[in-house]
């Protein structure tokens, strides 16, 4: 198996697949590395849905613009975002973990505040609509780990954002409201290895530099 920075470098998009079967256990590492990635304050929002039925993955490339390769590839994950995982119980709930697992001993700043975090605590149950920005973000975090760790295991990926008209996807599986696609994942072997595509220089990414860096 790789290590994370031999998979971060030979990460590519693969939009080619054998039709041989990822095994089970290789389904669930993926899954599992997306289990342990890290969100804002715990919230966990990614829920995931894995498709082999071909009638299943056919019908989600026709909604995803006619991609052959994902009805190609073995086993597709669909990445979601669920947004009760920041409704108020789900809030009290993580709340309180942060004081089984000793987390409130590390804070800084208002954070460290006990009247701050009970007032946070105190607040009605917003629209959840609000926090679609972070459930997104976070859930893309996960997607990631999956995506690396695919690579690791020999394994090749795409990340797929383009989802068809809004809803679909969710219809399709019957998902509720406040469970939204955010990608569709196609896993597989790899039929044919791009080469890797040009990056920017890290000069051009860094908008500053510590003085003794900088040199």
């Amino acid at each position: 198996m790789l290590t994370v920075s031999e998979a971060i470098r030979q990460r590519r998009s693969i939009r080619s697949f054998r039709g041989d079967p990822v095994p089970d256990d290789m389904v669930n590492e993926i899954l599992e590395a997306a289990r342990l990635a890290p969100s804002a304050s715990n919230r966990q929002p990614w829920r995931f849905m894995v498709v082999t039925d071909g009638e299943e993955k056919a019908r989600l490339r026709k909604i995803c613009l006619d991609q052959a390769f994902i009805e190609q590839a073995p086993v597709v994950f669909v990445c979601c975002a669920d947004l009760t995982a920041y409704s108020e119980s789900s809030r009290k709930k993580r709340a309180q973990e942060f004081i089984d697992y000793g987390v409130t001993e590390t804070l800084s700043g208002r954070f460290a505040d006990p009247a701050y975090r009970a007032s946070l605590l105190a607040e009605p149950d917003p629209d959840l609509g609000i926090f679609l920005t972070a459930a997104v973000a976070n859930t893309y975090i996960a997607i990631e780990h999956m995506v690396l760790t695919a690579t690791a295991l020999g394994l090749g990926s795409c990340w797929v954002g383009a989802l068809g008209n809004p809803g679909e996807i969710e219809a399709l599986f019957g998902l509720p409201e406040t469970t939204l696609v955010v990608a569709v994942l196609p896993v597989g072997y790899p039929t044919v290895i791009p080469p890797p595509r040009p990056r920017i220089s890290l000069s051009e990414i860094l908008l500053r530099l510590p003085a003794t860096l900088s040199k």
